[in-house]
């Protein structure tokens, strides 16, 4: 069809509509977009990447979920690529006035195909033949549906859901707002009739509590907040200033109430409305505007909390179901989270009504050791232990605490194993979880916890999964064969222990979590309680100083900046052997403040934390874990989103240091342009050999990008390799810059292949200095200069001038103890990295193969 039509219709000089061209986006996956437009009827268009523009059908109800709603589409002109990402009003007098909104964006494949191209061509033939089959990876569509032509109609369609997974009968456009940026259609709320009242309600802790709210000021409520977790420790303990709580087996959920209007909600932001309306009636009865956190559970018979009865809940209504209520976020016009804990509890106490399907989540304080035991014999799943006076933070904390009653483990369903003898369907579920790289990793399988009909009903939800690819890099060895599926699919399962391979030992299949996205699932690791209580940020201990301190403090205090930054236990130890502390990394940051800030400042950071320092564990944080004066983003992946904290200043820079993080690792682009990278990275790694070998490498590489008239910048890596950035101004994608840099690893490891490698496995470049362009795809991070690293000696990774790259040059030469002289004297070596960006395409030209 082209843009023709399209752009005949609009006057761009009136209108922000983009004017677009025909293009192809370079991206892994197809892109589709579901607006929101209000213009003169409120309608949704619906539209699907193909031959570079954006296929296009007006939904009038918009699309559903359920699979027995035939949703009517009417097919419209194609539009450009550039309009998925379009949010604005179109002018009075121009076509299609109104309000629009992105409602829903993702990626989406035809059914049955593996790359980008067939999906394309099954599409377009199904375009011409009047019947699309392709499977949606949206934040709010998801799984399979089709668009049928009428017969008879010539732009008439039918958007319609197949029965998956995915398929539900709530109203999924309850869901109003954008996924860009939580917009929704001006008046919309006005525009939804309504039999509930609305008025304003009489009673008010506001005043009737006015002395326990102290000086919080008035905020509108928090949408969509993602819950504090608790770290799972080994044993109960006793503690003052902490209480305990039953950890409950069921599905944690937070509440917004307000105005008799309730959003109930998953950890996930999954919506409970129509899964739980019963809880949904008893907390319109709350006399407030309240944001509530608790866990949904249903009780058996003995009065114990049954997971599988509260998964199966909307099915059998079998069991006692029960949101217990365990924090109050926000009450009234005021967000509580920045008051402590037992006080929130307090004010939540006052505010829960008598209502059978909703319950305050009652304590202990101080005696752990005896509520755990009581919880083993009655067989709950745990306790939960908190900081009495612990602020309410987004992510996992060491002030909330886990003790398990048995052991349990989230799993990704990776595949299958033949079934023997009499057995149906399947013999056992092939189980992953994600590493630190965000790889699935294989932990072990589980052939028990199915009864006849649970093996039927798994077996059918998989067989739309399976997919000849192993998730797994190597496959794992099964005693039967296996078939694998796609690892879009979580389960729980309870087991005896860990082996020392990695694998779950006597694995029994508990059910399947709807709740949790597979991309969160990791190995969850045990922290001693000893140490847990020495991180909690609720123990603040006082600062000392260290007699080898190689930064200057004056007594051991940070000198920060904020009332709003607290530190704590700055005499922990980070570097034993040299002495080095918390408070004197803490202390580095401060004063290299102003040289690493740039590189920081609107970045994503991936946070790994060392709360015992470099001889302690470390574990990466997924969700940004943060108090509300630290700018958080949300970053879309592939098929999940990740809420990042973003260091843009002094305080919260030492915050993040005081969180035990050592190195910091940015994004290689901001987020004003996530999609674009500010430079170009080649990681050398040498593995087995000498640094000299990796400065020979540099050369070579430095050589090579001079004769091309490509600038560059080098730093050592603080650890035993070396980066090289080349800057690109934000002017060119992530796979470009991929690209760009595989193009030079290439051309390099031709020169000299006796010194370099392009393996990924480190067992096949042994001796060589592996060349790495993959740091440059979206998401990858590299440590950034100035930073610090867990590494002896306190290395930093430091900017040079490239005629300091010779031989005789070492890594250990930079450290905590040396490089603040060497800065102060040579001042930011890396700046010319985020200055005018090369021209790819001459450079390209100059380069000769």
């Amino acid at each position: 069809m082209g843009l023709k039509e399209y752009q005949r219709k609009r006057n761009f000089k009136e209108t922000a509509e983009p004017k677009g061209e025909m293009k192809r986006s370079k991206a892994k996956g197809l892109r589709f977009v579901v607006q929101k437009h209000q213009a003169s009827h409120l309608h949704y268009d619906f539209r699907l990447e193909m031959e570079g523009v954006l296929k296009s059908w007006a939904v009038p109800k918009g699309p559903s979920l359920d699979p027995a709603d035939k949703r009517l589409a009417v097919q419209v002109e194609d539009h450009p690529f550039d309009y998925r990402t379009f949010e604005g009003t179109i002018p009075e007098g121009n076509y299609g006035a109104g309000e629009v909104i992105v409602w829903d964006e993702g990626t989406y494949e035809a059914v049955g195909t593996s790359s980008r191209e067939e999906s394309e061509r099954l599409l377009l033939k199904g375009l011409e033949e009047g019947h699309l089959n392709f499977i949606l990876n949206g934040h709010k569509l998801k799984g399979e549906f089709s668009l049928i032509k009428i017969k008879g109609r010539d732009r008439q369609w039918l958007l319609i859901k197949k029965k998956d997974p995915y398929a539900s009968r709530e109203d999924i456009t309850d869901q109003n707002e954008s996924v860009l940026s939580d917009r929704t259609l001006g008046g919309e709320e006005e525009q939804k009739p309504s039999s509930k009242k609305t008025s304003k309600r009489k009673v008010s802790p506001k005043s009737e509590n006015k002395d326990d709210l102290g000086d919080l000021q008035q905020t509108p409520m928090p949408k969509n907040v993602k819950p504090m977790l608790a770290t799972l420790v080994e044993e109960p303990f006793d503690a003052k200033e902490w209480i305990f709580e039953i950890k409950w087996d069921g599905y944690r959920a937070l509440a917004e109430v307000q105005q008799e209007t309730v959003n109930l909600y998953s950890r996930n932001a999954q919506s409970f409305n129509k899964r739980f309306p019963l809880i949904i009636e008893d907390l319109k009865t709350l006399q407030v505007d309240a944001l509530l956190d608790g866990e949904i559970v249903v009780l058996d018979e003995d009065g114990r909390p049954s997971f599988q009865l509260v998964q199966n809940y909307q099915r059998t209504q079998k069991g006692a179901l029960v949101y217990f209520i365990f924090d109050l976020l926000y009450l009234e016009g005021y967000d509580l989270r920045h008051l402590p804990l037992i006080e929130r509890k307090e004010l939540l106490k006052k505010i829960i009504p008598h209502a059978p399907h909703i319950h305050f989540c009652d304590h202990i304080a101080q005696k752990g050791i005896a509520f755990f035991k009581e919880a083993l014999k009655e067989n709950f799943e745990g306790i939960i232990a908190k900081a009495a006076n612990s602020l309410y933070q987004t992510g996992r904390s060491g002030d909330w605490l886990k003790i398990k009653t048995h052991q349990r483990q989230e799993a990704v369903i990776c595949g299958f194993t033949a079934p023997k003898g009499a057995r149906e369907h399947f013999g056992a579920l092939l189980l992953g979880v994600y590493d630190d790289e965000g790889r699935l990793t294989y932990v072990g399988h589980t052939g028990s916890g199915f009864d006849r009909k649970k093996l039927a009903e798994v077996y059918d939800r998989l067989l739309p999964l399976v997919q000849k690819k192993c998730p797994f890099t190597p496959p794992p060895k099964t005693r039967f064969p296996a078939t694998w599926v796609k690892p879009d699919t979580v389960c729980e399962v309870n087991f005896a222990e860990w082996t020392k391979d990695g694998q779950m030992r006597q694995a029994i299949f508990v059910d399947f979590r709807e709740d949790k996205n597979p991309k969160e699932v990791v190995r969850e690791k045990t922290v001693s309680v000893k140490d847990a209580l020495e991180d909690s940020s609720s123990e603040k201990s006082s600062p000392s100083s260290t007699p080898n301190s190689p930064v200057s403090r004056s007594k051991g205090k940070s000198k920060a900046s904020s009332s709003q930054l607290q530190l704590t236990n700055l005499d922990k130890m980070y570097w034993p052997q040299e002495g080095y502390t918390k408070g004197d990394l803490i202390e580095y940051y401060r004063q290299v403040s102003s040289l690493i800030l740039p590189y920081l400042k609107d970045r994503p950071e991936t946070l790994r934390r060392y709360p015992n320092g470099i001889e302690g564990s470390s574990f990466y944080q997924k969700e940004a874990d943060a108090p509300s004066w630290i700018r958080t983003e949300v970053v879309r992946h592939e098929d999940h989103d990740v809420r990042y904290l973003l260091i843009e200043d002094e305080d919260s820079l030492l915050y993040v240091a005081n969180l035990g993080c050592i190195d910091l690792n940015p994004f290689n682009s901001r987020i004003q342009s996530l999609l674009y990278p500010d430079y170009m990275i080649l990681d050398l790694d040498p593995e087995n050999t000498s640094f000299d070998q990796v400065i020979e490498v540099a050369q070579t590489i430095h050589r090579c990008l001079e004769e091309w008239s490509i600038p560059s910048v080098c730093k050592t890596s603080g650890a035993t390799g070396m980066h090289i950035y080349i800057p690109l101004g934000a002017q060119y994608t992530h796979e470009e810059a991929n690209q760009f840099g595989k193009l030079i690893a290439y051309y390099v490891h031709h020169q000299i292949p006796d010194l370099t490698s392009l393996e990924r496995s480190p067992g096949k470049r042994q001796k060589k200095v592996y060349i790495d362009y993959m740091q440059n795809n979206f998401g990858q991070t590299v440590v950034a200069p100035y930073s610090l690293r867990p590494k002896p000696e306190a290395t930093v990774s430091t900017p040079l001038k490239w005629p300091e790259v010779k031989p005789g040059l070492t890594p250990v030469e930079f450290t905590i103890k040396t490089v603040l002289k060497r800065f102060k004297k040579v001042g930011d070596l890396f700046q010319p990295i985020l200055g005018k960006g090369i021209n790819l395409r001459k450079a390209l030209k100059s380069i000769k193969l």
